[in-house]
Parts: structure tokens; C-alpha cells; sequence
């Protein structure tokens, strides 16, 4: 009976792969930095999560509240190209980050969990590897941690998503110009306090010898002005923007206004920026709206920037603003106000007046919990309702599975506590939640600049991935 393959074996192979898949793909593309027709700077914006609804509330608000506009909406859409692009997984009708983003970044299809693998098997060659072929500089950018599925999908392959020690390694063999977002935790060496990483290896220190620079907080972010950077701004997950330091910790908008002057620098090769937020997702599966609009603000303030960034070089520059799922199954919709009647005078439907409400809300619902803990209790469950969210009032069923931690519901049971509190937004609001977890929705796909006609039309985020690395490696009639 033959041996199974070692992880090293089998990465032995992936590497084999994809420099024959590269070859085949991208020619010689080394000696020409832009190919025939393809952008020379391309912008790969991700809400992670954001589904049309999230898009649309977060536009209303921004409408309504602060008076100004969207600039995903009013700008990439308007000027660009729109389209629909469907996110079921090989083996399920919904999908999960790894499934999706392998789809868009390698252009097949693949099973819940992957990265970089196809669903048959094969190696899913990545739109930023074929960038990399072409001399492009590289970025990631996450308010995730840096090894979660989104950005992995674009540079790792690998059979699991948890295999976060693989993917960190990959990153230091490709070796991407800049890389920013949290997970300290998977780069400190195993025994060190608050290390989450498998062996004993320094990642920071690897990095550091390679020719990074470290930087741990907004401030020495701001500093640094060129080379390649490795940001870690938190032990795992960034802050929702609601909780966020804004003195030390990075924005979405901030990480991406460093990553353009780090990858532009003199380069005259260009560069493919993957750009994420995480936390719309994060937001979404703790039916979180008020997280959700604040995150979405911030993200569509960085979009900002690469939109200016385009102004300036029209015919060399692409951005495309997509997410890979829905998540929550979220809308404004009209409701009862109460069980006691269903006559239309006992209805009410969002309006204006619940947009304000969402506003006054002071922290996440992540942080809530937090704040309660496994064990929370009625006195402070009441001294939390007083401070962060005014004139909000718990309905008892609510209180109840809030103290017991039980689950509000068959679909909305990620995290009691903030599932609840959510419930509690919505009866006040109308922004009710179908799910704490992804559906099968599809979502929107905006694009502008060189290329932009290609994602036009209703696809699948394999074909997406398929356009996507078509633009990049010049190929005009793919």
C-alpha cells in the first residue's frame, strides 16, 4: 500500500504545479511588465460578508445622517461597470470564506474549507500569483487576521483554512511587498506569551531578515515610507470600528492609504493590492447592524482612495469592489410592533427616525459581550442597556436567553448574547437578521478602470475569478 504524502511532499507538488500552471498562463511576462491591454495597478476591494442590503443600508444612513455619499455607489458604479455574481460552494448550495475566495482568486470551484485547491484537486493558480509573474508588487490588506481565508486564498494552497502555520510560511516564501491586518498570534514562537503559533519559529524575526519592517501601531505605520512591511496591529481580529483605539490602532482606510505609498514607490511595474473588511462579515454574524454601517463607512472611505489614485492614472488602473457572500440575510422590512394584533395600525416599516436610532448606539455587540461575559448577569445586563444603547429597552425572552446563553432561534444561534441584543435593535428598528451565518444570496460586483467591461453581466465567482485573471495576464479575449 503506497505511503500518503507528507505536508511536505505535498507542497513539494503544489510548487511544481503552479510554475508549469504559471508558465502556461503568463508567458513571458516577466519581460513584459504590462501586458497588452492589462492594468498596471489593480485595487481587489472585499466586503467580506456585504450583501446588496448591507450596501443599502449603509448608503441610506450615510444619506441621511451625515449628508454626504458613497463613493462605491456614486463613483465606481455610476462611471464603472456592475454585475451580479453568484457564491455557492463545490459541495454546498452557501459557501464559506475559503470556498469563495479560492472561486475568485483561482477561477474554480472549491469545497468548503480550501485554499487554492480545487474542488478536483488541482491547484487553483491565483490571480496575485500571476501578478507576481509579471513583477507586480503585492499587498494584503485586512482588519482581519492576515492569515484568514480571504487574503490566503490569493497566495496559499493549502487543504485547510486552519492550517494558519502553512499559510504564514507561504507568506514568507512568496513574500508579498506588504502585508497588513492582526494575528501577532501566529507570528510570536510557540511558549512566548500570547502565542497561538505550532513551532518555535520567530515569523516576525523571519520576516525582519527578508527585509521587512515591523510596525505595531497606527502611528509607526504613518512613519514608514517605503520597502516591504509587515503590520500586525492586534493579537487576532482588528476592532470593529465602533471600539476602535483611532490614537494606535489602523483603519481599513489607513492601512490602505499606507499600502498605496508603499506599493507605488517607486515601481515601475505596478502593483495588485487585495484590500479587506473583515468586520462587515464579523458585524453581520453577531447581527450587529450599527457595526456593520460604521464598518462599511470606513471601507467606502478607503475605496476613496483608490478612486483618487485612479483619477490620476485612468488608463493604467482597475479597481474592483466585490464581496465574496452574503451574510445574515439582512433588510429593512415592515413587522408587528407587537403580538397582539396583526391590523395594519399595529404595523410599523423603517423610516428615517430608525437610522437615528442606529446611530445612538455606543458600542459593537461584540464588545457587549465582552463586557457580560460567559456569565453575565441582570445588574449588569441593565447598566449596559443604560450606557450603550439609549432608549433601546430588552424584551423578557431576550433578558432570559442573554442570562441563560441559549440560542434566540434555529438560525440565529452564533452568539446569544449578541444575537439577542440584535434581536432587541430590530424590534426597535426594523433591520431584521434571517441568519447569524452566510446564505446563498448573490452579490454585487462594481469595477472601474482597465478591464472593467469584463465583469459586467450574472456569473459565478469562479468565472469571476477567471475574468480577474484574464486582466491581469493581458489576455483580452478570455
Amino acid at each position: 500500500m503506497p505511503r500518503p504524502l507528507s505536508f511536505v511532499s505535498l507542497q513539494f507538488f503544489i510548487g511544481i504545479a503552479i510554475t508549469f500552471a504559471l508558465l502556461a498562463n503568463a508567458g513571458n511576462s516577466n519581460s513584459q511588465p504590462t501586458p497588452n491591454g492589462a492594468p498596471k495597478y489593480v485595487f481587489l476591494f472585499l466586503s467580506d460578508g456585504g450583501g446588496m442590503a448591507h450596501l443599502e443600508i449603509a448608503r441610506q444612513y450615510r444619506q441621511h445622517i451625515h449628508k454626504e455619499g458613497m463613493v462605491i455607489v456614486d463613483k465606481i458604479m455610476k462611471e464603472g461597470s456592475v454585475g451580479v455574481m453568484t457564491t455557492h460552494a463545490a459541495n454546498s448550495l452557501s459557501t464559506d470564506s475559503a470556498a469563495a475566495a479560492t472561486a475568485m482568486a483561482g477561477g474554480c470551484k472549491a469545497n468548503i474549507g480550501a485554499l487554492g485547491m480545487c474542488a478536483d484537486g488541482t491547484v487553483a493558480v491565483s490571480s496575485m500569483e500571476i501578478a507576481r509573474q509579471r513583477g507586480m508588487k503585492l499587498g494584503l490588506i485586512t482588519n482581519s487576521t492576515v492569515y484568514d481565508a480571504s487574503p490566503a486564498a490569493f497566495v496559499c494552497h493549502v487543504p485547510n483554512r486552519k492550517d494558519f502555520t502553512g499559510i504564514v510560511n507561504r507568506y514568507l516564501e512568496m513574500a508579498p511587498d506588504v502585508i497588513l491586518g492582526g494575528g501577532k498570534e501566529q507570528f510570536l514562537p510557540k511558549g512566548q506569551p500570547g502565542s497561538r503559533r505550532d513551532d518555535a519559529t520567530d515569523m516576525i524575526a523571519a520576516f525582519e531578515k527578508k527585509n521587512y519592517r515591523y510596525v505595531g501601531n497606527k502611528e509607526a505605520l504613518a512613519q514608514v515610507s517605503k520597502g516591504k512591511v509587515l503590520g500586525l496591529f492586534s493579537r487576532s481580529d482588528m476592532s470593529m470600528e465602533l471600539d476602535r483605539d483611532k490614537q494606535s490602532e489602523p483603519s481599513v482606510y489607513d492601512m490602505t492609504s499606507a499600502a498605496i505609498r508603499l506599493l507605488h514607490d517607486q515601481n515601475p511595474r505596478g502593483f495588485f493590492a487585495f484590500i479587506e473588511s473583515e468586520n462587515i462579515d464579523s458585524a453581520s454574524h453577531l447581527t450587529d447592524v450599527a457595526s456593520v454601517i460604521h464598518d462599511y463607512r470606513e471601507f467606502d472611505r478607503a475605496v476613496g482612495l483608490a478612486y483618487e489614485f485612479y483619477r490620476k492614472y485612468p488608463r493604467e488602473t482597475l479597481i474592483v469592489v466585490a464581496s465574496d457572500h452574503e451574510t445574515g440575510g439582512l433588510g429593512f422590512t415592515e413587522a408587528l410592533k407587537d403580538l397582539s394584533s396583526t391590523k395594519g395600525s399595529n404595523k410599523a416599516a423603517g423610516s428615517v427616525a430608525d437610522l437615528k436610532k442606529i446611530e445612538s448606539i455606543g458600542i459593537s455587540l461584540q464588545k457587549a459581550t465582552q463586557m457580560l461575559g460567559l456569565s453575565p448577569t441582570a445588574d449588569a445586563l441593565d447598566k449596559l442597556l443604560r450606557d450603550y444603547f439609549p432608549g433601546f429597552t430588552l424584551a423578557p425572552e431576550y433578558q432570559e436567553a442573554i442570562l441563560k446563553r441559549q440560542p434566540i432561534s434555529r438560525t440565529i444561534s452564533l452568539d446569544p448574547t449578541a444575537n439577542a441584543l440584535g434581536m432587541m435593535i430590530a424590534n426597535h428598528t426594523q433591520v431584521y437578521w434571517q441568519s447569524s451565518t452566510h446564505t446563498n444570496q448573490p452579490v454585487l460586483v462594481a469595477a472601474l478602470g482597465v478591464g472593467a467591461e469584463r465583469f459586467k453581466g450574472y456569473y459565478d465567482n469562479a468565472d469571476f475569478g477567471k475574468k480577474l485573471k484574464a486582466v491581469i495576464a493581458g489576455n483580452n479575449h478570455r
